[in-house]
């Protein structure tokens, strides 16, 4: 990576910037002697005829400039052709997506735009492409940056009344976000720094906290406790956890992630996450591209990738589980079955236990326990 900043800083120091330059000197000379002409329209002919002499030289100066900056680029490119010398369609099988699945690469953009508030953008790849995207999702999503821009003004009452008309469905979630808005305006006033702030935090609490004194009631303690600290909030011992610094991109990210939740959504772009993940498992999936490539062997299935590739928490969404008999992880089709003993195979597995039998009675791998395959029910992880 040396190489690529020294050409880089080569490239936007000597090159660029002294172009730039050439060419606003060779600017400012033609502005000077433009404004000369209209002061003194006598002098036309002389002025004329000193700027062709003085652009002879700057063309020159300029031209030189100009090869540099190629010169530059070229370097450059060359400097990030020698590190980043890959061929990455090796670790490309263009037969999982056939061209059936164009309309579903289709929607899938469609609906990172969405999702990441390119309305118009997003009007027109589901126009030209004939997506059946139904407007109301998108018109949820336009509400969703409504909310957020008025948190980012500091207004929180679009969200407010946003969480007061879903309720009913935050609370059966189990959802913090209405009782975590409400206390974000509390201190959001309590903080103000003028005379009336603690006053309208007083009156905020008094109008907005009764409806949580069941279930926040230590919570709401603590915020009231701040009063007696008014003139020195940092000493508090009660307040100290409230004043997060990110308290306020903290419940955005929290009102997004419930919006999404509602409609049925992840919180992040299916496709972000696809392409983060692609991006982590490419250097793997390249040196693994390059042993099958000198070994003449080609991935045995187009559904499961060859090596595991250790992804963040945040992009496991659901728990893996390996058949302990056959040592493969299960899928859909061989889903994971557990037995009346409580041990778990794989449904291919207990089919070939159960096959040497002509009862189908088989003895678990794990345990003494008997059972026959109608017995195993399948285990959602």
């Amino acid at each position: 990576m040396d190489g690529i900043k020294k050409e880089f800083g080569r490239l936007s120091k000597g090159g660029f910037d002294r172009y730039i330059q050439d060419v606003d000197e060779m600017i400012e000379l033609l502005q000077k002697t433009r404004d000369t002409i209209d002061a003194a329209p006598q002098a036309r002919r002389e002025q004329l005829m000193k700027l062709k002499m003085g652009t002879n030289a700057w063309t020159n100066k300029i031209g030189q400039s100009q090869k540099d900056v190629h010169a530059g680029i070229s370097k450059y490119g060359k400097a990030l052709d020698r590190k980043f010398k890959v061929d990455v369609e090796m670790v490309y099988n263009g037969d999982v997506f056939p061209e059936s699945s164009q309309a579903l690469l289709d929607k899938a953009v469609a609906m990172h735009l969405i999702r990441e508030g390119e309305f118009e953008v997003a009007d027109r790849l589901i126009s030209e492409a004939g997506l059946d995207i139904a407007r109301s999702l998108e018109d949820e999503f336009v509400d969703m940056y409504r909310i957020l821009m008025a948190m980012r003004d500091r207004n929180l009452q679009p969200a407010v009344a946003w969480a007061a008309s879903k309720r009913p469905e935050l609370s059966q979630a189990g959802s913090n976000l209405e009782f975590d808005l409400h206390r974000l305006q509390f201190v959001h006033y309590f903080t103000a720094g003028d005379g009336a702030g603690t006053q309208r935090a007083l009156e905020y609490a008094r109008a907005n906290f009764g409806g949580f004194g069941d279930r926040y009631l230590a919570e709401i303690s603590k915020l009231m406790c701040g009063f007696l600290y008014k003139d020195n909030l940092a000493a508090s011992p009660y307040t100290a956890q409230f004043l997060s610094p990110n308290a306020w991109s903290d419940v955005a990210v929290a009102f997004t992630k419930e919006f999404c939740s509602l409609l049925g959504l992840s919180p992040e772009s299916p496709l972000y996450v696809a392409a983060v993940a692609g991006a982590i498992a490419l250097p793997t999936l390249l040196k693994m591209g390059n042993i099958m490539k000198e070994k003449n062997t080609e991935w045995s299935s187009a559904n499961e990738l060859p090596v595991e590739i250790p992804l963040p928490a945040k992009f496991q969404y659901h728990s893996i589980f390996v058949c302990p008999v056959s040592k493969e992880q299960t899928t859909d089709e061989n889903p994971p079955m557990m037995m009346p003993c409580g041990h778990i195979v794989a449904k291919e597995s207990l089919a070939r236990l159960s096959k040497s039998n002509a009862n189908q009675r088989f003895k678990c791998p794990y345990c003494p326990s008997e059972s026959i395959p109608t017995q195993a029910i399948r285990v959602y992880f």
